[in-house]
């Protein structure tokens, strides 16, 4: 790759979005006028909400005693003392209406009229024998009468409750002078809060939580756009052909157009943080004096001020790889727009996705650890939140489970972008109308031999989705997930291999293996099980399973009978279901279009990733990286069934040992193989022979050539 050409294209594509009026709007115009205007409008609605009282009935106030008093002098409000804090300006906003006993808000049905009117926002009954409960000890009821479909009514009832509160605490403050008890005798613990957090801190907090789900917003939106007019707007334009006959490679063109947007995404982001936060400055000037008292008017100005520089800077330094990832991704969706409009339909399912992962950061409980920070985008935010609350410690063990990811995620839609641009179909597709009669027509007249990877990518939707479906009505027991596995994992390919292919056995990869290759895919298995075993207790130890998953697999393996039906619902069948799905179908539908180890690890990625959505997220890495393994088998072997012998044998490996080996009569078998029972860990001299017959059976497959299409042995 050229960078000059890139660097050529670059200046040509940036100078082109900053002639586009649209793009400079949204990236310099909207920011700056966009939050002002909201932070006017949030301060002329605080004002206003602020001068409206609420409205209180109080009905039978002649029957309140005289002392302590609920109201004030002037019978329209409550005392000030009975509000926290005690200020003019709480009290006013209760407005209390006097009613007697017989007034009609006295009925029921007409009081609840009334109320869902909006006539008022609360009633307050007063019992007739109020006053001789109070005198002896028996407690009375202040029934508070409220609308749960209104929310300032809502509001106004916990006000009133609040009230209540401080006049029932001046009620036992008067029985108690009576009685010459002390204060201690109906409180004898006293709850005291003791905030030890600094002002400067409150502000801190809040923007933790704002900020990075802004920053993702910002980036996401500053990247969407001016990635639909580099491509699909050139092609509306018709200058993409002048682009694509320039003596720029495909790869240097779309490197140009990456920059380019990814600029765009940053600057986006930028801006409108920084508008925010000047706003949110402006904000606390104005309120940060409306507290009852000093450090309260502190507290607000501090939560409505900027972040700090540090925070600013470690928000610049994680917007980067998100910029680069959410850039490569409208990238590539935007190569397959036809048109500006058809682009703006992409916008909605990219949101879909992302905002889950936005939100996720939102909720309380989530936390930065080692799971969180592999997930996109909720890692860097969730990074970005615990940098901004100074904790640096979680944060420095945790900054490269995020970073790394995250760039990977963005090489990867990076590739996927590169792979677009090169496709002709895809660069020049014309506009095409739907017909469900001629599609469906043609999925069986022009069947070819493979499926698609969109056909593949559908098909493993297809089993999530039906996986979420049928499971919950399946049961626990080992017969139910048997019938699971046959249905959710073998029954979507099996059926899209049949319906959208000519040759489903080549499909599926279902040919006559070598005998050679099944010994090789069986002493594999065995090789590779000690080092397994080895990363296992690695995973649980960073992934704890949590004790509600151990105990409801226990449940299940008590429920085996014996143990070949564990072997069988445990070992054969998951391997024959799971290998007919990925390494027969989708690895041959991703294949048709990618280079092999693309295919190979996309389609190992989406088998360590069903394991976490339908099984343990502690799964994952094995899972994945045995789906390598399962991978290269498929490929090398140009046969379904070695990948179904190795997959047998791991999983077979699992029940046998931890059956056999908790026997007495094997714990001389136990003690030679393993150097820690309870955790499987073999021992160092299993462990080397084991690699060293891995790596030279691995070794042996990839000096095999690899071929699209299953020649040997096909019936």
């Amino acid at each position: 790759m050229r960078w000059s050409n890139v660097r050529t294209i670059f200046s040509r594509e940036v100078r082109d979005q900053l002639r586009d009026r649209r793009t400079l709007f949204m990236i310099l115009v909207l920011p700056i006028l966009l939050y002002p205007i909201l932070g006017i409008g949030m301060a002329s609605l605080a004002t206003a909400f602020e001068q409206k009282p609420r409205t209180v009935i109080l009905v039978g106030a002649e029957f309140l005693p005289d002392d302590p008093p609920l109201l004030n002098e002037a019978k329209n409000g409550f005392r000030v003392e009975l509000f926290d804090p005690p200020t003019p300006e709480e009290a006013r906003r209760l407005n209390v209406i006097v009613a007697r006993a017989n007034s009609s808000w006295a009925d029921e049905k007409q009081r609840a009229s009334a109320l869902r009117q909006g006539l008022a926002d609360a009633v307050v009954l007063v019992p007739p024998d109020i006053r001789d409960r109070l005198k002896g000890s028996t407690p009375s009821k202040l029934p508070v009468a409220f609308n749960s479909a209104d929310e300032q009514s809502q509001v106004c009832a916990l006000r009133v409750r609040d009230v209540i509160a401080g006049w029932q605490e001046a009620i036992v403050q008067g029985r108690l002078k009576r009685d010459h008890k002390p204060a201690s005798y109906v409180k004898p613990v006293q709850f005291d809060r003791v905030d030890v957090a600094r002002v400067e801190e409150v502000g801190g907090n809040v923007w933790a939580r704002l900020f990075p789900f802004l920053l993702v917003m910002m980036a996401l939106t500053g990247a969407f756009y001016p990635a639909i007019d580099l491509c699909a707007g050139e092609k509306e334009r018709g200058t993409m052909e002048t682009l694509l006959i320039s003596p720029a490679s495909r790869v240097e063109i779309v490197m140009g157009k990456f920059f380019t947007v990814m600029v765009a995404s940053i600057a986006t982001a930028l801006l409108n943080i920084a508008s925010m936060g000047l706003t949110g400055w402006q904000l606390a000037k104005q309120f940060g004096g409306m507290g009852a008292g000093a450090t309260s008017g502190r507290r607000l100005d501090a939560a409505l001020a900027v972040p700090s520089l540090t925070s600013a800077a470690w928000m610049i330094v994680l917007l980067i790889p998100l910029a680069m990832l959410f850039s490569a991704v409208c990238l590539a969706l935007a190569v397959l727009a036809r048109s500006m409009k058809e682009g703006q339909y992409y916008m909605t399912p990219l949101y879909l996705v992302a905002m889950p992962l936005m939100f996720l950061t939102l909720a309380p409980g989530i936390e930065l650890n080692l799971f969180t920070s592999l997930v996109p985008i909720t890692g860097v935010s969730l990074l970005l939140r615990t940098l901004m609350q100074g904790k640096y410690d979680l944060a420095a063990r945790f900054s490269l489970p995020v970073l790394l990811p995250t760039i990977v995620y963005g090489v990867l839609a990076l590739r996927w972008a590169v792979d677009q641009f090169q496709s002709e179909t895809v660069l020049f597709r014309e506009a095409e109308r739907f017909d469900v009669k001629d599609y469906l027509r043609h999925l069986v007249r022009d069947r070819g031999p493979l499926p698609g990877p969109g056909q593949a990518i559908l098909c493993f939707a297809v089993m999530l989705t039906s996986a979420w479906f049928v499971a919950p009505y399946l049961g626990t027991s080992p017969a139910s997930l048997a019938i699971g596995q046959a249905a959710f994992i073998l029954g979507p390919p099996v059926v899209f291999a049949i319906l959208l292919t000519s040759n489903p056995l080549r499909t599926l990869l279902l040919v006559r293996p070598r005998w050679l290759d099944l010994a090789l895919a069986t002493v594999l298995a065995l090789a590779l099980n000690p080092l397994v075993s080895e990363l296992r207790p690695v995973v649980e130890t960073l992934f704890p399973v949590p004790d509600v998953v151990k105990t409801a697999l226990s449940k299940v393996l008590i429920q085996i009978p014996n143990l070949g039906v564990a072997l069988l619902l445990l070992a054969a069948v998951p391997a024959f279901c799971e290998e007919v799905a990925f390494r027969g179908f989708i690895l041959s539908g991703l294949r048709s279009r990618y280079r092999v180890w693309s295919a190979i690890l996309l389609s190992a990625f989406l088998f360590g990733f069903l394991h976490v959505l339908l099984s343990l997220f502690q799964q994952l890495f094995n899972a994945t990286l045995l789906g390598l393994v399962l991978g290269l088998l498929a490929v090398k072997t140009r046969s379904l069934w070695p990948g179904v012998v190795f997959h047998a044998v791991n999983n077979g490996l699992a029940v046998l040992l931890g059956t056999l080996l908790e026997r007495p009569e094997f714990a001389g078998l136990a003690r030679g193989l393993y150097r820690d029972s309870k955790t499987a860990q073999y021992q160092y001299a299993w462990i080397i022979l084991g690699a060293l017959v891995s790596v030279w059976l691995i070794a042996t497959l990839l000096t095999r050539p690899d071929s699209k299409e299953a020649t040997e042995g096909e019936p």
